[in-house]
């Protein structure tokens, strides 16, 4: 390991190189790093044709380093990641065919890197298929500017798999909090771990390079050896950050012990959530939870699901986790998001998946974008609006229970009653549709899979049945045929006994989720 000062990226990172990094927002991200390849770019103007790998958006908004920096200068010619929710001049780049990109599913990019060896033949695996991942629908490519395919077909002992083929690492820019003088990796300071050490893994492999981004150099033996993340043989060079806003633990915050796990917080200070059909669709969507549950909260309308347990008084009753490696704890909320305190454990976000693929979740918590007749829901394209798949397929092809939330339409006002509610203003019905534009997670596999599936509304409730979906339950105070089934695209089942939504939900203070569980 080397100790090197900023101006020497520029004998290292070349042309054309294949960049990975295991960032999610600004949490492990080397913003420093970026700041100073732009810059090199800036001065010379030759550091182009660069392939960015990374799991998760990146973003920091200290000077404008995150993504959309490198895209805007014509830095990247290929990405390949899973979402994209913070990058929108990087969108507009994909949708005008400016790079070539593909949205590959957040788990298989995660651990991908541990078969990236001369011994394996890549990723192969069940997840993905039968959706926008699957090279039948749109294979991941995200334009049509990208042509290589980089998932197949196959079949093994007469069963279906997908293979992924991810190009090689050239270049690993990572972080950490420290390094020793041996050039071992810390994490103390982080709020997740990320998968820097499989990413190092690969790139050493590749006989690639691995830079990590700390905020200082330690004296050998300062730390208990458990506490190493990247051992020092996998590094190849460090750079010392010297300004806090290029390392910042989360968006909000340079750094906060309790969120790295050093001491537990009281409380969240956090106020209770407005009465709004969104937790309308979160207490009616929490009561499908039973005791002990492990739980899955996606991104979207799900990231309050902590704060509304908070305010039942039901915390302990399940264990809350995102796929990002926090287990249990409270997960912050609102400009709090991201923020996850009082963790019972934290892993390697690699192993998270781990865990998610060999059955770790009873239940997920998942949003919709939109919904077909048959069942099948769109997430990653949306009109205009890409998001990419996250983890939403590998999840919805994991879980036993699945409760899709989302609105019937979109905008609309409700007004909310002590026991109902009525349309104040309509909104405009395009969330349930013949057709979805993508398919994130396609019905007919999951019956295949035998799993329960539910598509909550604020207006009524569906469930995933052998002929499509069917309406089982409605709010109180809606018409059945003006306010849900004339806002649907398609005619729906209806149960042969259709009720009505626990009126209990509509008051301004319930207090009864404890009943459900």
């Amino acid at each position: 390991m080397k100790v090197i000062p900023l101006n020497e990226l520029h004998t290292i990172i070349k042309n054309d190189d294949v960049i990975a990094l295991a960032a999610l927002s600004v949490a492990n991200l080397p913003a420093e790093l970026l700041k100073h390849m732009t810059k090199q770019h800036d001065d010379t103007g030759k550091l182009t044709g660069l392939t960015f790998m990374l799991a998760n958006d990146i973003s920091n908004y200290a000077d404008g380093i995150d993504l959309d920096a490198l895209v805007e200068r014509g830095m990247i010619k290929r990405l390949i990641m899973s979402i994209i929710t913070a990058s929108p001049a990087t969108v507009n780049a994909i949708k005008h065919d400016a790079l070539e990109a593909y949205f590959i599913p957040q788990g298989v990019m995660t651990t991908h890197y541990r078969s990236a060896t001369s011994a394996s033949p890549g990723m192969i695996t069940k997840i993905g298929l039968n959706t926008t991942a699957d090279p039948r629908y749109q294979g991941g490519k995200a334009n049509d500017r990208t042509t290589e395919d980089l998932v197949d077909l196959i079949e093994i002992n007469k069963e279906q798999y997908l293979h992924y083929k991810f190009p090689n690492i050239d270049v690993a820019l990572l972080r950490g909090t420290y390094a020793d003088e041996k050039g071992n990796i810390y994490m103390h300071h982080e709020t997740h771990l990320g998968e820097g050490f499989s990413v190092a893994a690969a790139a050493h492999n590749n006989n690639g390079t691995v830079i990590v981004q700390v905020k200082a150099i330690v004296a050998n033996g300062s730390f208990n050896p458990n506490e190493v993340f990247i051992p020092s043989e996998l590094v190849d060079y460090v750079v010392v950050n010297k300004d806090p806003k290029y390392h910042k633990q989360v968006m909000q915050k340079y750094y906060d012990p309790a969120l790295a796990g050093h001491y537990r917080i009281a409380s969240m200070t956090q106020p209770q959530l407005d009465l709004t059909d969104k937790k309308l669709i979160l207490r009616r969507a929490a009561q499908f939870l039973t005791q002990d549950d492990v739980v899955s909260v996606g991104f979207g309308i799900n990231n309050d699901l902590s704060q509304l347990l908070i305010e039942e008084k039901v915390t302990e009753a399940v264990q809350l986790n995102i796929d990002t490696g926090t287990y249990g704890g409270l997960l912050g909320s609102g400009m709090q998001y991201g923020m996850n305190y009082n963790l019972d454990a934290k892993m390697r976000h690699d192993m998270t998946w781990d865990f998610i693929y060999n059955g770790g979740i009873d239940i997920a918590f998942l949003s919709f974008g939109e919904v077909d007749a048959d069942g099948n829901v769109n997430v990653s394209l949306l009109g205009d609006k890409m998001n990419g798949c996250g983890g939403f397929i590998d999840i919805s092809q994991t879980v036993k229970t699945i409760i899709f939330s989302g609105k019937l339409v979109v905008g609309g006002q409700l007004n909310i009653q002590d026991d109902h509610i009525t349309i104040a203003q309509e909104g405009t019905p395009s969330k349930f549709v013949d057709t979805v534009q993508h398919i994130d997670f396609n019905a007919n596999y999951a019956r295949s899979l035998g799993q329960t599936v539910y598509y909550v509304t604020e207006r009524a409730v569906f469930q995933l049945v052998e002929d499509g979906i069917e309406l089982i339950e409605i709010a109180p105070g809606v018409d059945l045929q003006h306010d849900v089934l004339d806002k649907l695209s398609f005619q729906p089942l209806i149960a042969d006994k259709l009720h009505t939504i626990d009126s209990n939900i509509y008051r301004q203070h319930w207090g009864m989720l404890y009943k459900s569980l």
